[in-house]
Formats: structure tokens, sequence, C-alpha cells
């Protein structure tokens, strides 16, 4: 009866163009909006996924955000990989590629975590996040392949007619070097995802001042920043951090009131559906 309650005074305040939503729900929302408004402005095509684990991003994108456009997910562990494949039949603007994006061609080993978001080519460090202890624990490595973003752009370009290309990035420290292999065709990138770090919980890993520097050098600038999560006392350990490529700021149109008209209606519904899965306080 309760829920029954709960969605009958929703719909009723959808009527007069207001949304009924749970307050841990808030951030969630305002950051699909964000996509949705960038999407637009930029007339994304196409999506580069990379470290798909097993799919959470695809079902934020589509669910959340409204996009309905091509999606490219890059993932190297081969037990998100089974997922991913098996989700994509029903998807077929869903190409799934099983390897990782780096810095170089190679081989390398990934640390693959008690908790699957958290596997990364870095060692845990769990000296300043705690809350993460049990998680971010390596269960096993296993050898992957890697491949730089400017060896594989191009070939996909010729074959799938990829245009206003979106690269959300989420590989657990090691963004700068996707980025660093791609200097050649950084510039037809029109706006990033990446996650950026404030309290560290891997060796070795980038600074939110060192990230941010590197990005800004290469001329993308912030257009928003959401917590992926808090510790106890609610300090954010992660941002998502959303920029735009100046090369590209005379694509964008109409950026005065956003408007949703032309991203999908029956897509975009409560972000309930969240970019992975990974507990946030």
């Amino acid at each position: 009866m309760k829920r029954i309650l709960t969605s009958g005074i929703s719909r009723l305040f959808q009527c007069f163009g207001y949304v009924v939503q749970r307050p841990e729900n808030l951030e969630w929302r305002s950051f699909s909006h964000h996509l949705a408004f960038l999407f637009k402005r930029l007339h994304i095509q196409c999506v580069l996924d990379v470290g798909a684990n097993v799919g959470g991003y695809r079902h934020f994108l589509r669910n959340s955000v409204g996009y309905d456009g091509q999606i490219l997910s890059f993932e190297p562990v081969e037990e998100n990989l089974n997922t991913l494949r098996a989700l994509a039949k029903n998807d077929p603007q869903w190409q799934i590629y099983g390897y990782a994006l780096g810095s170089q061609n190679k081989t390398m080993e990934i640390n693959v975590m008690k908790g699957p978001v958290f596997s990364s080519f870095l060692n845990p460090d769990t000296s300043v996040v705690a809350q993460f202890n049990d998680a971010n624990r390596i269960d096993h490595k296993a050898t992957v392949d890697v491949r730089t973003l400017d060896s594989v752009l191009g070939p996909l370009q010729t074959k799938l007619k990829l245009q206003n290309i979106f690269l959300k990035m989420d590989t657990q420290g090691y963004d700068l070097e996707v980025i660093k292999g791609a200097e050649a065709t950084l510039q037809q990138i029109y706006a990033i995802q990446t996650e950026v770090s404030l309290r560290k919980i891997y060796e070795s890993m980038p600074s939110f001042t060192e990230s941010y520097q590197m990005l800004k050098e290469k001329g993308f600038d912030i257009t928003g920043m959401y917590p992926v999560s808090r510790d106890p006392l609610l300090r954010v350990i992660e941002f998502d951090c959303v920029m735009i490529n100046q090369a590209h700021e005379n694509q964008i149109t109409e950026w005065n009131r956003p408007s949703l008209k032309g991203i999908s209606p029956q897509n975009r519904r409560s972000p309930s559906v969240r970019p992975d899965d990974r507990e946030r306080a």
C-alpha cells in the first residue's frame, strides 16, 4: 500500500513538472541531468566506456541519462566480459571489447579484487580509507591485453563511423595512462568523464590536482564534479569529473537554460541506476 501511495503521489507531482526523489539520489539525479544536457549540446553520438566492469555505466546512460546512441565498452577482466557479452546481445548499439586501454600496447597483470569494481592495475592502499578494506583486496591476478586509444580509435571510426565522441574512464587509478595513450586522438574527443581521487585507495594513484593539471594542459575544462563515494565523516573519496574539450566549444548549441528536448523521454527515468555497483556512503 505504501509503495502504491508513493507512486501515485510521485505521478501527481510530475504532472506539475516536479519529481519526488529520495535525498540520497539527488546527487545522481543532478549527474544524469548534467550528462543529458551536455550530450544534447555536443550532439554526442558515441560513448567510449573504458573500464566497463559489468555494464553499470551502460545501464546508467540508457535508463537515467536517456542516451540511445553507440556505446563501446572496454573491459579486460574475463569474468566481467562474460557478463557484458551476454547483456550486449539485447542492445545492437552496444559493442564489447575485451582489452584495457593504457599508455602502451602490451600485456599487463591486473589485480582482480574481492570487490569486482575495485579491480586495478595498481596495488590497493588501505592506509587512508579503511571502509573498503574487505572489498579492495587482491583476490587473484590476471594477465590482460592493453592497447592505446591511438592504436584502436582509427580502425573503430572507419568500421563504425564514429562521430562526436564522449570518453568515460573508470579504471581505478589508471585514467591518466589512458590519456597518455591518446596523444594523437585526444583532440577528437568532445568531452570526458574521469574518476579523480581526493583520498587515495591505491598505491601511486594520481591525486586530484595531478589529474586536473594534466587534463587542463590537454585543453579540457571542468563542467561538473559528482561524488562517487564518501567516508563515514562525509568526506569525498572520489569524484566523477566531467570535462569539455576547448577544441569543440564551437559545437555547443543553445548554452542557456538547459532543455531536455531531444533526450529520449521514455528512457529518462529517476537515476536509481548508478554507473557502478560500489557501495556509496
